[in-house]
């Protein structure tokens, strides 16, 4: 029901805006576009599936996406992933090496623009999948062990932009609000490829992903980005789970030369 509940509220929204406002323009926050960024990732993690101490550390992030404009729906894409290597916070014991893949697919559709479209605001539906495959080391004779925790989730995104220095300062953010979890309570190294998944809505499994930036044209084609991105879920399960992710990157972004903004 809850599912229904919100896709049923996403078609209104997105059906809100008038026919004739739309045909004044189309503007999405970002032109057709590919982009590639490489940036620093700070990870914060806790999991009781493993022990609940909290590890942090850093790594490198590489990350692509796209963006296209299809009759005034605003299409976006985006995958990042990397590797860290985690020590626990507060004298605790052992070490971790994740490896972390994020991707997300966001349908929007403008809903407030300024006359010159220096100002946009988009609203729409988005859906993420993030893997998180986690090595522990307890630091004794008990040696490695393997977990996973994966999430898939949808729910409301919104994206916004404003023209200024040059540039072009960009925010964006998603929410889940209905989710598929995989987390088992164990080492999955003799489970069953499917145990551990669960269905989880907003009232156990909290967070989103929070996404601020700043672009600016390099020349007729290439345009440089810089963005730092807030990830993090609350999952409050048998075995509860708590991550942070924050990640700054600098990349580039090519554009169509008719869609330059």
């Amino acid at each position: 029901m809850l599912t229904k509940h919100a896709a049923r509220l996403a078609l209104v929204v997105l059906a809100a805006v008038p026919v004739a406002v739309l045909a004044q323009g189309e503007p999405c926050a970002r032109p057709t576009s590919l982009v590639a960024s490489f940036g620093l990732t700070q990870s914060d993690r806790a999991d009781a599936a493993i022990n609940g101490s909290q590890y942090q550390g850093r790594g490198p992030q590489l990350s692509v996406g796209a963006a296209a404009n299809v009759r005034s729906i605003c299409i976006e894409a985006f995958a990042t992933g990397g590797a860290r290597y985690l020590r626990p916070v507060g004298g605790g014991f052992g070490s971790e090496r994740i490896l972390e893949g994020r991707a997300e697919l966001s349908v929007l559709k403008p809903v407030a623009w300024s006359s010159d479209n220096r100002a946009t605001l988009a609203v729409g539906l988005s859906a993420q999948v993030t893997a998180t495959n986690t090595r522990h080391a307890f630091g004794d004779a008990s040696g490695v062990s393997k977990y996973r925790l994966g999430v898939g989730s949808l729910g409301p995104a919104f994206d916004a932009s404003y023209r200024a220095m040059g540039g072009r300062l960009f925010a964006g953010a998603s929410i889940p609000l209905v989710s598929v979890v995989d987390h088992p309570y164990v080492a999955v190294s003799s489970l069953d490829p499917m145990a551990g998944l669960r269905v989880a809505t907003w009232s156990s499994l909290r967070g989103g992903n929070v996404d601020l930036g700043y672009e600016r044209p390099l020349s007729r084609l290439v345009t440089g980005t810089v963005a730092y991105q807030v990830n993090g879920i609350r999952y409050d399960d048998v075995r509860p789970v708590r991550t942070l992710s924050q990640m700054l990157t600098f990349g580039f972004r090519l554009t169509r030369p008719t869609e330059r903004r």
